[in-house]
């Protein structure tokens, strides 16, 4: 538990500061098209608030959970309205995350499979349309995930009421290749998501299973939550390692950063 708290109090700043610097350097990137460079802004946007916002948030109340169980005061000040927002922001984040990768690799796989077409289509005001929709989306989806964690904390809340009562061509060649690059590209950020994603899905599905889950639920679901978060950290990295010019550009903001201090 101290470890959680201490890797999602120390984690947001290096989520920080990895984004803030892929960001700058796919605004001035000039050699990766448009529209998926339009779709990795607004992932690492999303990734700057996960580690801003929703992982700093987590590791602050638990460590706020901790101290009131150290020195036994009162775990009050965690309400419903505090949680319901907790869970709705870390949830509404981590969900732009979700879509803005799946519209990434629809994207990548729209301009292999269109060719010449995909600009004709996929065009900037449709890209800036999927974008808004994709944050729609997010809110939504959180709005029904909160909801649908109210009931099922009813319904076991209940039950265990219930049981205390019972028990007591060239230039296309080369386009191609780009392309197809970009895919690979794209597969990359899709395989880091899926393995960060995937164990709290799990714990997820086992916490709803189990209900009065043991510690040990409780234990994995928050490792699975700080891969979660991790991801956040884990896609500038990506963006540094497969796209050349981002690499040096943020190579060349930390030189001048270093030189003014």
């Amino acid at each position: 538990m101290l470890t959680y708290c201490v890797l999602n109090l120390i984690f947001p700043l290096v989520t920080s500061v990895e984004n803030i610097l892929v960001i700058h350097a796919l605004w001035n990137a000039s050699s990766i098209p448009a529209n998926i460079k339009k779709f990795f802004l607004s992932l690492a946007f999303s990734d700057l608030a996960v580690g801003l916002i929703a992982q700093l948030m987590s590791g602050v109340m638990v460590t706020a959970l901790i101290i009131a169980a150290y020195k036994n005061y009162s775990n009050s000040f965690l309400c419903p309205t505090i949680l319901t927002f907790c869970y709705f922001v870390n949830f509404f984040l981590a969900g732009a995350s979700f879509f803005n990768v799946i519209a990434i690799g629809i994207d990548r796989f729209l301009a292999i499979t269109l060719h010449l077409r995909y600009r004709e289509l996929v065009t900037s005001s449709r890209v800036f349309m999927t974008l808004v929709s994709v944050w729609l989306m997010s809110g939504v989806a959180a709005c029904i995930y909160v909801s649908l964690i109210y009931t099922i904390v009813k319904y076991h809340q209940n039950q265990i009421h219930s049981e205390l009562q019972l028990s007591n061509s060239a230039p296309k060649a080369r386009q191609l290749v780009r392309e197809r690059k970009s895919a690979c590209n794209a597969l990359v950020v899709y395989i880091v998501f899926v393995t960060c994603y995937l164990p709290y899905l799990c714990s997820m599905i086992m916490l709803v299973a189990h209900g009065n889950s043991p510690s040990s639920f409780t234990i994995a679901q928050m490792i699975s939550l700080f891969l979660v978060f991790l991801n956040s950290s884990l896609n500038p990295v990506i963006y540094c390692w497969r796209y050349h010019e981002i690499k040096k550009r943020v190579k060349s903001t930390l030189k001048k950063i270093v030189t003014c201090t």
